[in-house]
């Protein structure tokens, strides 16, 4: 308790530049501020502040352990808002951006499940295959892959994605099977092209083959039509294999290179690290972590599939 009266007089003498006006802030009286902080101070054997007659300000010392203070008290204060936000039912309109074959092919399916437990929540979703900016766009929730550079940002991981090349039956009456991914230089190869960079993406196989240089047949920036190009019998596509999963088992596409397949990087929810984070994101967040999870086939390896 002593430890806890001497973060809290640190803090806000820090803040308001005086014993009296933090002693207001904390509800205690000016003395009591002034004897935490010297307690503090004998017991780091350092001197937190510079003291005038009229105000008072950090040292160097006493600007480090504000900083580390401050988010305790910022700390206790979420924990206290995020019970009481925890008895609120979720509601209010929710923005939410995915990538196409993201949105469609993983939570388009289980939306009809959310809708029913939380029918208060009005979701705006906006299908999109470039990079958001979540923050200058105003956006509650989006689905990222890939690992999160960005401090202002929190993310929690939906799973790791697999991928798995594959062609339709009709392509390979018309041309054999390739083998290894070395294999693929003669075959039509369907790529993905990153709307935001118009960067190809990597095929993702084991490192003997990350450098190979894939024929370029039939290049989109959307990654349904690279499935449906598929199915045509256009050529052969680098598919997430939550996507190719169903096409496999209603034999209409045919995995190839299973062996060779290598893990794509993580799928993750993300969103600001704003304080406080509300009921609805909350809502959302817990329910497609949970309902993922119990989709055994949603993130499981190219090897595990079988024509």
């Amino acid at each position: 308790m002593e430890s806890l009266a001497s973060i809290v007089a640190l803090v806000y003498a820090a803040e308001q530049q005086s014993y009296v006006g933090a002693a207001r802030v904390a509800g205690v009286s000016p003395s009591a501020i002034g004897k935490a902080v010297a307690r503090l101070e004998s017991r780091l054997g350092v001197r937190l502040f510079n003291r005038t007659t009229r105000s008072i300000s950090l040292t160097d010392e006493g600007a480090l352990l504000y900083e580390r203070y401050k988010r305790i008290i910022d700390d206790m204060g979420d924990a206290e808002a995020t019970i009481l936000q925890s008895r609120e039912r979720p509601r209010g309109r929710l923005r939410i951006s995915v990538p196409h074959i993201v949105g469609h092919h993983l939570l388009i399916p289980i939306l009809p499940i959310f809708a029913g437990r939380f029918p208060e929540i009005e979701l705006d979703m906006d299908f999109e295959d470039r990079v958001i900016d979540l923050i200058a766009e105003g956006l509650d929730v989006v689905v990222r892959s890939g690992e999160l550079a960005d401090v202002r940002l929190i993310a929690r991981r939906l799973g790791e994605q697999h991928f798995v090349v594959c062609g339709s039956p009709d392509y390979f009456k018309r041309h054999d099977r390739p083998e290894t991914p070395d294999d693929l230089s003669r075959h039509a190869c369907i790529h993905f092209k990153y709307p935001s960079s118009g960067r190809i993406a990597p095929w993702a196989f084991h490192p003997q083959y990350e450098r190979l240089h894939l024929p370029s047949s039939l290049t989109f920036n959307n990654s349904d039509a690279g499935l449906r190009a598929a199915r045509d019998g256009l050529g052969l596509a680098h598919l997430p294999v939550y996507v190719a999963e169903p096409h496999i088992r209603a034999g209409t596409l045919t995995p190839v290179l299973t062996a060779f397949m290598a893990p794509f990087g993580s799928l993750s929810l993300v969103w600001p690290s704003n304080r406080q984070l509300s009921p609805k994101v909350r809502a959302f967040v817990d329910f497609v972590t949970e309902n993922l999870a119990s989709r055994p086939g949603a993130f499981r390896p190219a090897a595990d599939l079988s024509p």
